[in-house]
């Protein structure tokens, strides 16, 4: 009898077959359902089966098996809605009693510590399958009765929260780290790490939104951007580990970062601005881009939240060319945040190919956030700025070399800025 309950609960059983299995296991009149009586039972103290859907087995199984109609006889009338609707409610509650159970299986298997963990690996494993594919069945069962639940999609259309979700057979989403109008970033668990008992056993992932599924070239050109930034081996931009997809989820691996933004740190700590740290940042700053543009790598999207400063203290830059690559789908690049309007140049609010003097351009907005928290333009976009014939203002403590490199960088014609950042960092110490 004990096999039979954990057919059902794994879910190769339905209700009904489970009921016509114990009523001829419990033929014996009387003493089997005695003996049925305290199988339940013990399925109700373990926390298996509700004691009402186990009082509806017992009965159902108790229940005298109906009469066949003699051939004689008119056709039985269809049955009452309620009974449909009844049938409906016991389907929902055994449902609900399998997924229990799968989840009471995959919690007794992760009791014991780590030696039994280590045991029960694939246990757990399977456990954990049955639990999905059984959740898989109600979802489809539910379609088919026209009841199902679509994806849930956040408020902006973008997916909601995956942690749990498995990517590859290799990446188990641990943690949402950020969201933004490209995707949504999670801490991940690296399976082939976690094997090989790596000390950092985790990776950030970017998973892409949705959209990039639909768009082909924006998918390759993307792809071939990550691949570009992996050469980009330098201390001040974040490692891109890989680019891969999982159906029709795009996703980047990164190295995981601990600490915060720039516009974390200048949100949260009103002394950042101007301090030794920030100055520290810019150096990181003008490190890293110059490296990437002596290698051909635009970045086409340099601002605060793309800054990272770890808990080491050293600035790392984050999403190298993936504004530039989702300009190779029909996309909104303002909607997706792919350009910063307060940070782009008035060619890239034109739709110009990108050029290492964009982001030059963005480098003197941030320089000037990082050392007054303000933006040159009150963060007007460069068009409009440019229209009203605005001018940055002169930074206190600069040297006039400095100031003489940061009104070029800031210059609305292109050919006035610095060629890179290279060119930029010789100008701003007057070499």
């Amino acid at each position: 009898m004990e096999e039979l309950f954990a057919a059902f609960f794994a879910g190769r059983r339905s209700f009904d077959q489970l009921a016509v299995d114990l009523r001829a296991y419990s033929q014996n009149g009387d003493q089997g359902l005695s003996v049925l009586s305290a199988a339940l039972q013990e399925q109700i103290n373990l926390g298996r089966m509700p004691y009402d859907l186990a009082m509806i087995l017992f009965q159902e199984v108790g229940r005298p098996p109906e009469p066949v109609p003699a051939p004689s006889l008119p056709e039985a009338p269809p049955l009452p809605a309620t009974k449909a609707s009844d049938e409906e409610t016991l389907r929902e509650r055994v449902d609900a009693v399998v997924l229990s159970a799968l989840i009471g299986q995959f919690k007794d298997l992760r009791k014991g510590g780590e030696a039994r963990a280590r045991q029960n690996q694939r246990q757990l494993d399977d456990a954990l399958t049955a639990f999905r594919s059984a959740r898989l069945r109600q979802d489809a069962r539910n379609s088919a009765a026209g009841n199902g639940r679509p994806l849930v999609l956040g408020r902006d259309g973008r997916e909601e929260n995956r942690v749990g979700q498995i990517l590859r057979d290799r990446f188990i989403l641990d943690a949402e780290l950020g969201r933004g109008g490209m995707g949504v970033v999670y801490r991940a668990a690296d399976r082939r790490r976690v094997e090989a008992a790596d000390s950092r056993p985790y990776v950030a992932i970017k998973l892409l939104n949705g959209d990039f599924g639909a768009h082909p070239d924006a998918l390759r050109a993307m792809e071939a951007e990550a691949r570009r930034t992996q050469d980009l081996s330098h201390p001040n931009i974040v490692a891109v580990h890989d680019f891969d997809r999982d159906g029709t989820h795009p996703f980047i691996v990164m190295e995981l970062l601990e600490g915060r933004s720039l516009d974390a740190c200048l949100r949260e700590d009103s002394a950042f601005a101007g301090s030794a740290a920030a100055w520290h940042a810019i150096r990181d700053i003008f490190a890293g881009l110059s490296h990437a543009h002596a290698q051909g790598v635009t970045h086409a999207d340099l601002k605060l939240a793309n800054l990272f400063l770890n808990s080491e203290g050293r600035l790392k830059i984050l999403d190298f060319g993936i504004a530039s690559a989702a300009r190779s789908g029909d996309f909104d690049t303002l909607a997706l945040d792919a350009v910063t309007p307060a940070y782009a140049s008035p060619e890239q609010l034109r739709g110009a190919p990108r050029d290492p003097r964009d982001d030059v351009y963005a480098f003197g907005c941030l320089i000037h956030l990082l050392l007054t928290r303000k933006h040159p333009f009150d963060r007007i976009p460069a068009t409009d700025a440019m229209e009203r014939g605005m001018v940055p203002p002169p930074i206190d403590g600069l040297t006039d070399a400095m100031q003489a490199a940061l009104a070029s960088a800031l210059a609305f014609d292109q050919t006035v800025r610095p060629a890179d950042a290279g060119a930029f960092l010789a100008a701003f110490q007057g070499r």
